[in-house]
């Protein structure tokens, strides 16, 4: 059964079991295929920062929702060039960087937005699968350079990552895999040093590896429709 509640009180606790401070935890609500008056319900339980991966749904919600003054959306879909000036202009914060071109592109569009320190994060293909999209590993720190050198509009917070399935609190109850290792490694020397990782499914394990942001769905708001 999908909880708010219960999603919150689980950060906590694992928070507290790995001697980390919950409030540097961020938690970000992936409204993905769920309604205006789902999002509602979560805002009146506390939330404010959502997410979505869609840009047509971005712009929809948030335009309905924009009398909600303290609501933050971030973006963690896959960037086409043309709509990242639409991105820009509802989300604070674009999590999905992955070429030059796209850093370019929101650098400028910040400036003429006004948008200066306009904050990004580094997507990592961190078991390289060919389903999904992100750089590499070993292409990570090439980027970083050009984004600190070439772009003096952005902010660059950290990296985000997708693991594969398999890594899950099920099959990780305990023992913190190599790739988190890598990935929280590896976020230690990107911008800001944060690391977005941790969904539904590997939430524990994420707080666990030192995740500073986590991105649920499911787990908030149910399973997605059938249609997805």
């Amino acid at each position: 059964m999908a909880s708010y509640f219960q999603v919150t009180q689980n950060l906590l606790e694992v928070a507290k079991k790995s001697n980390r401070d919950p409030l540097g935890i961020r938690l970000l609500a992936v409204s993905k295929t769920k309604s205006i008056e789902q999002i509602k319900q979560i805002y009146d339980q506390g939330q404010r920062d959502f997410a979505e991966n869609y840009v047509d749904e971005l712009v929809q919600k948030a335009t309905a929702l924009s009398s909600l003054g303290d609501i933050q959306w971030s973006f963690i879909g896959q960037l086409q060039s043309n709509k990242i000036s639409k991105i820009m202009e509802f989300a604070t914060e674009i999590q999905t960087v992955a070429t030059q071109k796209h850093a370019r592109y929101i650098n400028r569009i910040a400036n003429e937005l006004g948008k200066r320190n306009y904050p990004i994060w580094l997507h990592i293909n961190a078991d390289n699968e060919s389903s999904k999209f992100g750089i590499k590993f070993e292409e990570a720190i090439d980027l970083k350079n050009f984004i600190e050198e070439s772009c003096p509009f952005l902010r660059l917070k950290g990296i985000m990552s997708i693991p594969p399935e398999k890594y899950s609190d099920k099959n990780y109850p305990e023992i913190i895999p190599e790739l988190y290792l890598k990935l929280r490694c590896l976020a230690d020397t990107i911008g800001e040093r944060q690391l977005s990782l941790g969904m539904s499914n590997d939430l524990a394990l994420a707080i666990r590896s030192g995740s500073n942001c986590v991105r649920i769905g499911t787990a908030i708001f149910g399973a997605r429709e059938s249609s997805e």
